[in-house]
């Protein structure tokens, strides 16, 4: 017959309550991968033969020979926010009182973007004079191409305002409810603005 000998201490490792940050993280990663808000931006690719500073309407008879000119609206779609994925348990923190969990966001980003690349033939206009071809299929995809470059160059955290901080507030205090925390206020920073 084989004993073993038992200590009367007991390893608390293994019977340790998560700690409410994890718990808050955990289900974060669980119910979302993404918070965005989508922006929506129509711009004018305007193509001008005549290499002016500016685009200007001008009479048709005050024309050059040979000028080409047309003006195709490009809408850009693009989502912009938080992938939550990037979050880490450093970036979830209990106020000292336990009234708040404040969830630091990770830098926000591109997150899908396009453009619809089949063109409206009504809305684009072309002009050309002269013996000159009008502007033709493959020029205006290159335009639209080259608008859609020029949009995604532009900083979209100041179109989008506070829209994408809002957003993810509601959508981590409903995460936080639904994983039974009760009367914890959800506070969100950006990761570079908390001290």
């Amino acid at each position: 017959m084989t004993t073993v000998a038992c200590s009367g201490e007991r390893d608390d490792t293994d019977q340790k309550v998560p700690k409410m940050e994890s718990v808050v993280l955990s289900s974060i990663k669980q119910k979302a991968d993404l918070v965005t808000t989508e922006v929506r931006v129509r711009k004018l690719a305007i193509y001008d033969s005549s290499k002016h500073e500016k685009f200007e309407l001008k009479d048709p008879k005050t024309w050059k020979y040979g000028e080409r000119k047309c003006i195709v609206p490009v809408d850009v779609t693009i989502k912009y926010g938080y992938d939550l994925r990037d979050l880490t348990t450093d970036d979830v923190k209990l106020t000292d009182d336990s009234t708040a969990v404040v969830i630091l966001l990770p830098e926000p980003k591109v997150i899908d973007s396009g453009y619809e690349a089949k063109v409206d033939e009504q809305s684009v206009v072309r002009m050309s004079s002269g013996l000159r071809d009008k502007i033709s299929h493959e020029e205006v995809d290159k335009l639209m191409e080259m608008t859609y470059q020029a949009v995604m160059k532009e900083d979209f955290s100041k179109m989008v305002g506070n829209d994408l901080e809002n957003n993810a507030k509601v959508v981590f205090t409903s995460i936080v409810k639904s994983a039974g925390i009760k009367n914890v206020e959800v506070i969100v920073h950006k990761k570079e603005d908390w001290r």
